[in-house]
């Protein structure tokens, strides 16, 4: 029984602490819809590190296009008006993908959120099987 006891508590202290590194690395683990000219913009990949884009591609894209409109207003002042209206049309597009994703993940990892939830969950159910109150006696003790 004991057995059993502490092998639950470390499935919980397990599950917690993989909650806990997925609720650190959230940015890298919500998908975000990125427009495939923003890539072609900036002249680099939508994704850095998944098959799917994320909200810190999205940031690193922005930084990116940010970079690119101001390095290309430097050298083509003859086409300055035509690329402001590009980009302004592309930032606030990109600006709407983030605000849905970062919804979505306030919705999974916010104060209400499953995660956070479940993490409570977990949190809760390894400290029943670790703590004991001073003075409480275990079943085994009881029987001995």
């Amino acid at each position: 029984m004991k057995f059993f006891r502490t092998l639950i508590a470390v499935l919980c202290l397990a599950g917690f602490t993989l909650l806990m590194g997925a609720c650190a690395m959230q940015d890298y683990l919500v998908p975000n819809y990125i427009d495939g000219r923003v890539g072609a913009y900036t002249e680099s990949g939508r994704t850095s590190l998944l098959p799917y884009t994320t909200i810190a591609d999205a940031k690193r894209l922005g930084r990116e296009m940010n970079y690119v409109s101001v390095e290309k207003r430097e050298d083509l002042l003859q086409e300055i008006e035509k690329d402001s209206r590009f980009h302004t049309f592309l930032a606030e597009g990109h600006k709407l993908y983030l605000i849905d994703a970062n919804s979505l993940r306030e919705t999974l990892f916010g104060p209400t959120g499953a995660v956070s939830a479940l993490a409570g969950l977990l949190g809760l159910g390894a400290g029943t099987f670790l703590l004991k109150r001073p003075g409480d006696l275990r079943r085994e003790e009881v029987e001995a």
